[in-house]
């Protein structure tokens, strides 16, 4: 059940130009593919907790990965060690786990968050992990050494070329989610999301694939994170719905 919590940080880390990670100690109940509201303020401006996914967690901690991109996540990057933070969660809906004996897991960009908790999920849980990382230049991928020691295999592709495989991760993976016995498990953009879920459905492979949109209250009720669903027009909530989704759910097969 969400609860609200005050953790301490443990640690705050730039990773890159604008991503960084967030650690604190303390039990959360999170897991894999969920998300929890963070207070980025004591005052009421900015008002709005922000969303931000669990990158790794354990029974006494809780990793964020998140990208400074406006004004709340700017006065979140200026906390420091020692300072507690007050959450809201755990929230939202995770990531499957299915028979299959492998999994391939696709991360484009800051898509990559939430699939370092996923892939020591799936490695714990026996299954062999085939981590592709995408970017679409070198600049834009960050932890590669972290990401290639939690899984069995690891690729870095990039649009550009300018490290790795030159192309799209859908197109480097794709030998291998129709050679093996996989699962497909992503989180990116969202064209990225859309061919996943084709390339699963091409090779009858489960697919979930994790959703990002502007949330504001994170459980449901302001109706502000909606996307479109199935060949009906329905429309569901990422934050309570999700964020992760079946890739036939989101993306449906046309034909």
């Amino acid at each position: 059940m969400p609860k609200k919590m005050t953790l301490q940080i443990d640690s705050h880390e730039q990773m890159s130009d604008k991503i960084r990670r967030l650690v604190l100690k303390g039990q959360t109940g999170a897991g894999p593919g969920q998300f929890v509201q963070v207070e980025v303020s004591a005052a009421q401006d900015p008002y709005l907790h922000r969303p931000i996914s669990v990158h790794s967690c354990g029974p006494e901690h809780l990793s964020l990965l998140y990208r400074v991109a406006g004004r709340g996540t700017a006065f979140l990057a200026e906390k420091k060690s020692g300072e507690t933070l007050r959450l809201f969660g755990p929230l939202g809906n995770g990531f499957t786990l299915t028979r299959r004996s492998s999994a391939v897991v696709l991360a484009g960009g800051i898509g990559a968050a939430p699939l370092l908790a996923l892939t020591q999920w799936l490695r714990q849980e026996g299954k062999q992990v085939f981590f592709y990382f995408g970017g679409k230049t070198k600049d834009e991928l960050f932890l590669e050494d972290e990401f290639r020691h939690a899984a069995n295999e690891f690729m870095i592709t990039t649009d550009d070329g300018t490290a790795g495989f030159q192309g799209f991760v859908t197109q480097a993976a794709e030998p291998v989610i129709a050679a093996h016995d996989v699962a497909v498990y992503a989180c990116g953009p969202e064209p990225m999301l859309r061919e996943a879920a084709r390339l699963a459905h091409t090779y009858r492979r489960e697919c979930y694939v994790s959703m990002e949109a502007r949330m504001a209250c994170g459980v449901g009720a302001c109706l502000g994170c909606v996307v479109p669903t199935g060949r009906d027009g329905a429309y569901k909530r990422v934050c309570a719905d999700g964020p992760v989704f079946t890739g036939e759910e989101v993306f449906p097969h046309e034909g």
